[in-house]
């Protein structure tokens, strides 16, 4: 999904970069089975200009995140 959020915004609007962050909860694990509530993965995609800059994605992810977490 998150590859596919990437792809589409930069077929799209054709930026000189796409950065996605996707952070979704396994519902499965949560309301079944071992019920570990707040499973959660979390998926990035880079294309053009975040893709081959280390310190661009990492910028990234800092400002979506927090410098905290």
């Amino acid at each position: 999904l998150t590859s596919q959020i990437a792809t589409a915004i930069n077929e799209i609007l054709q930026p000189k970069g796409v950065a996605v962050l996707l952070d979704a909860e396994h519902m499965c694990m949560s309301l079944r089975g071992v019920e570990k509530h707040g499973a959660s993965t979390l998926t990035t995609r880079f294309l053009g200009s975040f893709k081959d800059d280390p310190n661009e994605q990492v910028r990234f992810i800092t400002s979506v995140r927090g410098a905290h977490r």
